[in-house]
């Protein structure tokens, strides 16, 4: 029997609930911010360095069920899905490799990540064709720089122009994931 994932509660919130979730979202990420460094530090002492590796941990988790998603549920038979599935997948484990240098830089990615589809899925029902994944770019790039700028104001954190960068990638490689993997159906696009 192949696994069932029930996502039609995800369709059934209200815009404005939807709306309400990326604004909690986004204010545990700002309310987090003077508290990261501290809890960063007992984090490593409880767990050592590998915590570092969580963020791997995390995207292949995710990735297992995103494919078994993808061949159980939506029964999906293009060879250009999982193409993408795969090269998007890739791209992420680059970005934690090669851009992510220490493992508070490697939640950015699932942040920010989870912070783009949540904007999406707000904006995908307002927004015609393919703006949406425009508005969400844009805003998910303007939270970027007021997280960035709110960390320049506290003591112990820097702003870094390598986050903004790090978090703009990040909802985009979540986007590009959407758009080929999912493929979801926005309103007034013959997108399926």
């Amino acid at each position: 029997m192949a696994p069932y994932f029930n996502h039609g509660f995800i369709r059934n919130v209200s815009q404005k609930w939807r709306w309400w979730i990326v604004a909690i979202y986004t204010s545990v990420i700002y309310t987090f911010l003077p508290f990261g460094p501290r809890f960063w530090k007992f984090v490593l002492r409880q767990w050592g360095d590998s915590i570092n590796y969580l963020g791997w941990f995390l995207i292949c988790v995710l990735g297992v069920y995103f494919l078994v998603y993808l061949i159980f549920q939506k029964e999906v038979r293009e060879p250009a899905v999982y193409i993408a599935f795969f090269l998007i997948s890739f791209a992420c484990i680059a970005i934690l490799k090669y851009v992510c240098s220490t493992g508070p830089e490697r939640f950015h990615p699932l942040m920010y990540g989870v912070l783009g589809c949540i904007i999406f899925w707000a904006f995908k029902n307002d927004v015609k064709k393919a703006r949406v994944y425009l508005y969400t770019t844009i805003l998910v790039f303007l939270l970027g720089v007021i997280d960035e700028s709110i960390q320049g104001l506290l003591p112990m954190r820097v702003f870094d122009i390598k986050d903004i960068l790090m978090d703009w990638l990040s909802a985009g490689m979540a986007e590009l994931f959407i758009a080929f993997v999912l493929k979801p159906n926005i309103r007034g696009s013959v997108v399926n």
